[in-house]
């Protein structure tokens, strides 16, 4: 079965001309149907493991954790052909991100993920839901703005987000909110402005986001050719060729890695993988 529809197209024009100069790119259509009701059924089954004290909103990294259809979309060809246009041909997954929002939960407020424009990041977010107005929780984006570096912000009691953007700030621009279909998706840049108002029409607002990097940006920290799973992944020595790679996986060096939350166990935590998913110094297939 195909994962994304086969008229989902990128071009290093559609780059030029959306996401460098808007900061965002819309992608439609992306998934096929059937694929978006299987990955419907995934995440249903990952909310009702989900224990009561975890927030639906930041269940992250399930790839790591045994749900391979997600590292598998992640890896999609044609996916990482259109990373490519803003990470270049070296390209990391460091995070996926399940980002359910159930109906009344509070706003995301107005942030940027990114502390400076110097790292290629791609923020791929995929709806599983019609998200065609605010009140089903679609993201708004002020367009352009990721141009002009950090903008005004002030210090946050949220429980993600150390800092947001000012009230004033905002007030003074123009947001516009992403109108998208089930199975759609979008890309923006780790500086553009975003945030999403309470979901109010939905059950819970199912939302996939990947997260890429330009692998040179993550300079020596350990690389992994796959998730974990019934074969043990190979770990990367930095800046090593594939010959070179260490096949083994003992995580002995963790003072520096991101641990987070088991979405099935508040009090359990795993420790965070970046994995290579496409490079031109790595055979994969003799891995």
């Amino acid at each position: 079965m195909g994962v994304l529809d086969p008229r989902f197209r990128y071009s290093a024009e559609d780059h030029a001309r959306q996401y460098v100069d808007a900061g965002y790119a819309l992608w439609r259509p992306f998934l096929t149907p059937d694929a978006c009701a299987i990955m419907c059924r995934h995440v249903d089954r990952i909310l009702a493991a989900t224990a009561e004290d975890v927030s639906r909103e930041w269940i992250m990294n399930v790839h790591l954790l045994g749900e391979r259809w997600l590292f598998d979309l992640a890896s999609e060809p044609a996916l990482l052909d259109a990373v490519q246009h803003i990470c270049g041909p070296e390209i990391t997954l460091i995070q996926t991100h399940l980002f359910c929002k159930p109906r009344g939960c509070p706003p995301t407020p107005w942030h940027q993920d990114g502390r400076n424009d110097d790292a290629p990041m791609a923020t791929v977010w995929i709806t599983l839901d019609d998200v065609r107005d605010l009140g089903s929780g679609a993201l708004q984006v002020l367009p352009g703005l990721h141009k002009h570096g950090l903008l005004p912000s002030e210090a946050s009691d949220h429980f993600q987000f150390d800092k947001v953007l000012t009230p004033a700030f905002v007030a003074s621009q123009t947001p516009v909110a992403y109108n998208l279909r089930a199975g759609e998706a979008a890309v923006h840049h780790p500086l553009l402005p975003h945030a999403s108002a309470p979901n109010s029409a939905l059950a819970v607002r199912r939302v996939l986001v990947l997260r890429y990097l330009a692998t040179a940006a993550l300079g020596d920290s350990p690389l992994y050719s796959w998730p974990p799973s019934e074969r043990e992944p190979v770990l990367f020595a930095p800046g090593a060729t594939a010959d070179a790679n260490i096949a083994d996986d003992d995580d002995e060096e963790t003072d520096d890695g991101e641990f987070y939350q088991d979405h099935r166990d508040a009090d359990a935590f795993f420790e965070g993988r970046s994995i290579v998913v496409r490079s031109s110094r790595f055979d994969f297939q003799s891995i």
